[in-house]
């Protein structure tokens, strides 16, 4: 499944590697960007049937998690029941979900009778350490020969399955060809641009083996992406239950003040509790969504960390990044991770970005697009950023752009 065509032997010192890798993958990506629509088209609508050969044959659900469910919601209403679901929850095995029972892969392929029925892999969260093929190859083993993705589901049913976080259609990718060739130019190291070279071809094709497993790095305040500051002020925007204060903490960076942005109640509760346990008096929480304007706006109460705004059954208030610096509240690093609504966020703190150029650590992974449209937009601001990448959960989740202006570069 890999792309690798074998070892470079020759050897190049530095600046003739950097040369011809960048050499590499901008041609890679003319050529990905190159391809017609139309044939983009028959893959988005052919891969589903090539791999299993149609859902009228006896097919199974890898994954009885909320994706499965999902799913399985989706295809009865189309009229497509799988035989099963497989999980690797022993706590699952011989229950059922909606009259569907769920079973070991082993039991099932030790109890089928003729050929094995194929797989629709619903395995693709953002909680997952391991790659795709380490999970699909125990299938493999037991001899399931016909296996597809979610996303070729998804591609096959768009109207019913997508956008899901970071795939949609891949033809939504071709029109955005020049401002996918623009940010590309501005990453500023090579692992960055051979990332994102990574993330248009699996939009494009939904080669899993592309994306890699989660990084090393700590996820925001790693040293590799900006340094320490006794100063800092850091604005955390989507706190959650307070766990990325504990990292904060945990890093052993300096800060004069950390503020805490968390809209959904029961979050909110729980970050606050949080806060009393660290017992320190330079963290501060604030029940407020940031976005583009000042007011009230509904946001999902039940979702957990990834609880929209914009949408649900809660109404919360909400205020722009601007509004607070004209306030006196001017951070110096701003961590944003709230389930979409990134762009409208930095929009409503443009002024700020524009006169203060605080190092800003900006999820990119919850729609398609985010992966250059937040760059250009935060290009559009300042233009003394310097962007990279960070890949900090596998398949694609918790992809994250940092954007940091020179003298806060590592040296």
């Amino acid at each position: 499944m890999g792309l690798g065509s074998g070892p470079h032997w020759r050897i190049c010192n530095h600046f003739e590697m950097h040369t011809m890798n960048t050499e590499d993958l901008t041609q890679r990506l003319e050529r990905l960007l190159s391809e017609p629509l139309q044939s983009v088209r028959e893959r988005q609508a052919g891969t589903l049937d090539q791999r299993i050969g149609g859902l009228d044959r006896p097919f199974v659900l890898f994954g009885a998690s909320q994706l499965g469910r999902k799913a399985l919601a989706v295809l009865k209403e189309l009229g497509f029941v799988p035989c099963a679901f497989l999980d690797n929850n022993p706590a699952l095995w011989d229950t059922q979900i909606d009259s569907v029972p769920v079973l070991s892969p082993a039991q099932l392929a030790e109890t089928w009778e003729g050929a094995l029925p194929s797989v629709i892999c619903t395995i693709w969260s953002g909680h997952i350490h391991d790659c795709m093929s380490d999970r699909l190859q125990p299938l493999v083993e037991l001899g399931f020969e016909r296996i597809a993705l979610f996303g070729h589901l998804a591609w096959r049913y768009p109207q019913y399955l997508l956008p899901h976080y970071c795939m949609d259609l891949p033809e939504n990718v071709l029109p955005e060809a020049g401002a996918i060739r623009k940010a590309f130019a501005l990453l500023a190291d090579e692992t960055s641009r051979k990332l994102y070279v990574d993330h248009i071809e699996w939009r494009l094709h939904l080669d899993h083996d592309l994306l890699p497993v989660s990084s090393p790095l700590q996820i925001y305040f790693d040293a590799h992406f900006s340094t320490n500051y006794a100063a800092e002020v850091v604005f955390d925007l989507g706190a959650f239950n307070g766990d990325t204060l504990e990292s904060y903490l945990a890093s052993g960076r300096d800060f004069l003040e950390y503020h805490c942005f968390e809209p959904v109640t029961q979050n909110f509760e729980q970050l606050q509790a949080c806060v009393q346990r660290v017992d320190d008096p330079r963290v501060q929480t604030h029940r407020l969504a940031i976005g583009e304007g000042v007011g009230d706006v509904l946001i999902e109460a039940a979702n957990g960390p990834s609880s929209r705004v914009g949408m649900g059954d809660e109404l919360v208030p909400m205020t722009t990044l601007d509004e607070l610096s004209a306030r006196g509240l001017l951070p110096t690093f701003i961590k944003i991770d709230i389930e979409g609504l990134e762009p409208q966020c930095l929009a409503g703190g443009r002024a700020m970005v524009t006169e203060h150029e605080p190092v800003i650590a900006v999820s990119v992974y919850h729609e398609q697009s985010h992966l250059w449209q937040i760059l250009l937009q935060l290009h559009s601001y300042s233009k003394n950023y310097r962007y990279s990448l960070g890949p900090h959960v596998s398949d694609g989740w918790d992809l994250v752009l940092y954007a940091v202006p020179e003298h806060r570069l590592p040296t």
